[in-house]
């Protein structure tokens, strides 16, 4: 019996709890304290790489401590990242995910700014910030924004984060002159932090070229700020200066569609097609837009791929509440390459209802021309020159009608004016393409085979103006 008793006591004392065995720390504090300095230096370098960085820094610490500090940090900074996605027009790299998953383990409540992100987060807002068009939105939506920033108003001086947020939201409400008298103190508040110096750079009347460079002199992955001097060089008419400042910004930050969008503008303006339809797709893998595939149109248009280009427009024109002047011009120009000249008519007096242009009138006259609509043909180029007295085909084409109407007197007239303005557009052009030709980078390459080409062409309009200018004018002395 002893040894049966012996035996339950012993089985009871191994079944009874136990002390838990002493944590062995992950990371010293010492460790911590270190490490976390580090990632907030990252942090504190402001720009979107820089973020992402630290994010990673961030992660690595939290498998290794549950310190909420830290915990705290790597929130904000993730709710950082997903800010300048939205503002960028940057693939979703999960930070605002992250971000709320983190808040379990943070006592304050960032619920505000998660809704900020969502005042925020529609892709053509986000586009109107790239472009310094903060004040131009919708009213319900500026309300809902000036709100926001108003209850955030109270809680800038916490943290940078904090301050970051609050300056985007009141920026995008149009609460400059709220703004304005705080700033200096919340620059102050933060001086460490190059997110807040970069983001009053973002806001175009609040621009400084020297505060810029002195951005990018103390972060060199500043993407951002290399895109907001790219688009001043714009606004500046410095497309040589804007092209190398986009290029770089795309460089560090080839996923933006805000960056990609400004550049293929840029490489438009310079003749490049082929590199600018390239940049207005990665645009339009990010999601769908606009702007963007209105762009896609008219490098296919260059290009003269025009069944392609065609394609695109009748898409646009699913949407014509932006652009539809535009949309309808460049399908009635294609169109009109293609020989269609019923459709191309269509489509140009279609744009006429939205936009009135010397090119748009001139476009409608030669499809009336080639439809043999010549009374309407004629009104057409008339209104082409009465905006635009250097239209030298509305002209010309005057001049046609003139002939095909045997009024040879005033096709004479008519064609001589054509030749003495193809003169003179074919003198401006050659000093336009000297310039391009100054160019040794090869930038101007296109623009300078496109300005040959221009030449060529009216040298070959100007010839033949001139010799129906003589032939008009002997037969209106052989039957007058």
């Amino acid at each position: 019996m002893r040894s049966v008793a012996f035996l339950t006591l012993a089985a009871s004392l191994a079944c009874g709890p136990r002390n838990p065995p002493l944590a062995t720390p992950r990371i010293s504090s010492e460790q911590l304290a270190r490490q976390l300095a580090e990632a907030d230096r990252l942090a504190s370098r402001g720009c979107y790489l820089c973020l992402k960085e630290a994010a990673g820094a961030y992660v690595a610490l939290l498998a290794l401590s549950d310190d909420p500090v830290l915990a705290k940090k790597a929130l904000e900074n993730n709710l950082m990242l997903a800010l300048r996605e939205i503002e960028l027009r940057l693939p979703d790299s999960g930070a605002r995910e992250a971000a709320e998953q983190l808040q379990v383990k943070v006592s304050s409540s960032y619920a505000r700014y998660v809704e900020a992100l969502d005042a925020l987060g529609d892709p053509a807002d986000a586009s109107q910030y790239v472009r310094g068009d903060q004040l131009y939105v919708p009213a319900e939506r500026r309300a809902v924004r000036r709100r926001i920033a108003t209850e955030l108003e109270k809680e800038w001086p916490a943290s940078a984060m904090k301050a970051y947020f609050y300056l985007a939201m009141a920026l995008n409400a149009g609460m400059v002159a709220e703004l304005k008298p705080q700033l200096d103190a919340m620059l102050g508040t933060h001086s460490e932090d190059l997110s807040l110096k970069y983001r009053t750079q973002a806001f175009l009347p609040l621009f400084s070229m020297e505060a810029s460079r002195d951005l990018i002199g103390q972060e060199t992955g500043f993407g951002e700020v290399h895109f907001l001097i790219g688009q001043r060089a714009i606004l500046n008419g410095n497309l040589g200066s804007a092209y190398r400042e986009l290029s770089r910004a795309h460089e560090l930050l080839a996923d933006s569609a805000s960056i990609s969008l400004v550049l293929a503008n840029v490489l438009m303006s310079y003749a490049r097609f082929a590199d600018a339809l390239a940049a207005f797709d990665r645009v339009l893998s990010a999601g769908p837009d606009d702007a963007a595939l209105l762009g896609r149109a008219r490098a296919l248009s260059y290009l003269r791929r025009h069944d392609e280009a065609i394609a695109v427009l009748d898409e646009t024109l699913k949407e014509i509440q932006s652009n539809p002047g535009e949309k309808y011009y460049w399908r009635a120009w294609n169109r009109l390459q293609k020989g269609e000249s019923q459709a191309a008519y269509e489509d140009a007096t279609s744009a006429l209802k939205a936009m009135r242009n010397n090119q748009v009138y001139n476009l409608a006259g030669m499809a009336t021309f080639n439809l043999n609509r010549l009374a309407e043909s004629r009104e057409y180029f008339e209104n082409a020159l009465s905006i635009n007295r250097a239209d030298c085909d509305s002209e010309r084409y005057l001049g046609q009608i003139d002939s095909v109407e045997r009024s040879w007197k005033s096709a004479s007239g008519r064609f001589t004016q054509a030749a003495a303005c193809y003169d003179a557009a074919i003198d401006r052009m050659r000093g336009e393409l000297a310039e391009y030709e100054q160019d040794i980078t090869g930038l101007s390459n296109g623009l300078i085979a496109a300005k040959r080409a221009e030449i060529k062409d009216a040298e070959a309009l100007r010839a033949n103006a001139a010799s129906n200018a003589a032939v008009a004018s002997k037969n209106a002395g052989t039957f007058k």
